[in-house]
């Protein structure tokens, strides 16, 4: 097993961690927003995300080139995202809206703590590759 694919292996689970963490907020928050953050621009992947899942042994999906990049995800279903979060563009993972930050600020401060930690953790790892 090499160092990529160790790698690789941790940030799965250090993003399937952080997924039911910050879940529990996007359940109670997306639902109710009227302007959708998850735009197909961002959810795109980049070098980096395809050489992560590539490293995983998984298929980079395909994208519909005839969607407006600023227009809602291919990948946005009824209840959210229907790609797990570790095979999600890290974007996709990283990025935090204001409402989002606030449920965030008003919740248990230990949980808050705890996406913030895996959160430096996963930048910690990727910013070695």
């Amino acid at each position: 097993m090499n160092l990529d694919f160790t790698a690789a292996q941790k940030l799965k689970n250090l993003l399937t961690e952080v997924s039911l963490l910050i879940e529990e907020y996007t359940a109670a928050v997306c639902p109710g927003c009227h302007d959708v953050c998850c735009k197909q621009r961002h959810g795109m992947m980049n070098d980096l995300d395809r050489r992560y899942t590539g490293t995983l042994g998984e298929s980079v999906p395909s994208y519909d080139p005839q969607r407006s990049l600023d227009g809602p995800c291919q990948f946005m279903g009824n209840e959210g995202c229907t790609i797990p979060r570790w095979r999600r563009p890290w974007r996709c993972t990283s990025y935090f809206c204001v409402p989002l930050l606030m449920a965030m600020e008003q919740g248990p401060q230990k949980k808050a703590r705890q996406i913030s930690a895996l959160i430096q953790e996963i930048v910690d790892i990727r910013g070695e590759w």
